[in-house]
């Protein structure tokens, strides 16, 4: 009777491959949990502390995320070491790392390696979701080149923690990312090393997106997801 889903990238995609009446498809939004939210640094004890149990530099840029093909952490490595940043912004890259090394989920180590930059990257492997707040607001600035997301739920943890965001035109990212975000073409190098040098070396631009992202990331609650979605059971119930 209704088809729920959670950006409007998907409901294209639903309508478009799966031949379902766009009267049939509603979108209801995910959101951050309340534990995604600006620190001060000052006063950030937990960032202090997740700082020294994963010898986390005192700043760096962050991806968080998996490692199949189309999460592009090849590219985001290419594109890193493209930008000469090596010697000023270490690059974090957190989650479960392949157990081996395969076409779908490649091993981003040897490729960090084979490009020269492993001493300025950071491999955390599996993060515990409790120290993904602390993360996040620690980071300069939140990479995430994925070429297909049905929401992003990382990016809106990352506008949520006051920390801006480089992603992909595409899939639902867009949306996700609103004017918190810097968007790049998923096959464009170049347009994500200039990305990351610009939120790297231009305060103002970062304080800015950050500002508008925790605007974005507000529009954004549990609570809305539950009634939305609790009103439509209640819609196709009766008739």
């Amino acid at each position: 009777d209704r088809v729920l889903t959670d950006s409007r990238a998907a409901a294209r995609d639903i309508i478009s491959h799966l031949g379902i009446a766009e009267d049939r498809v509603q979108v209801i939004y995910l959101a951050a949990d309340a534990t995604f939210r600006p620190v001060s640094r000052e006063t950030d004890d937990e960032l202090a502390a997740v700082r020294q149990r994963l010898h986390l530099p005192e700043e760096y840029l962050l991806y968080l995320g998996g490692f199949d093909r189309r999460k592009q952490v090849p590219e985001l490595l290419a594109a890193y070491a493209h930008s000469g940043l090596a010697t000023q912004m270490p690059l974090v890259v957190a989650g479960r790392l392949p157990s081996s090394d395969s076409a779908f989920s490649p091993d981003p180590r040897p490729i960090a390696r084979e490009l020269g930059i492993q001493d300025a990257v950071q491999f955390t492997g599996w993060v515990d979701e409790a120290d993904k707040p602390a993360l996040y607001r620690g980071a300069r600035a939140f990479v995430f080149p994925s070429v297909y997301e049905g929401f992003g739920l990382p990016v809106l943890e990352a506008l949520a923690s006051g920390t801006p965001v480089i992603a992909c035109h595409g899939s639902s990212l867009e949306e996700i990312a609103g004017p918190g975000g810097l968007l790049v073409d998923a096959t464009d190098s170049e347009a994500l090393a200039d990305a990351m040098r610009r939120l790297v070396l231009d305060d103002s631009l970062r304080e800015s997106l950050a500002g508008a992202g925790l605007v974005h990331a507000g529009q954004f609650s549990w609570d809305a997801t539950a009634s939305q979605t609790a009103r439509a059971y209640r819609e196709v119930r009766d008739g």
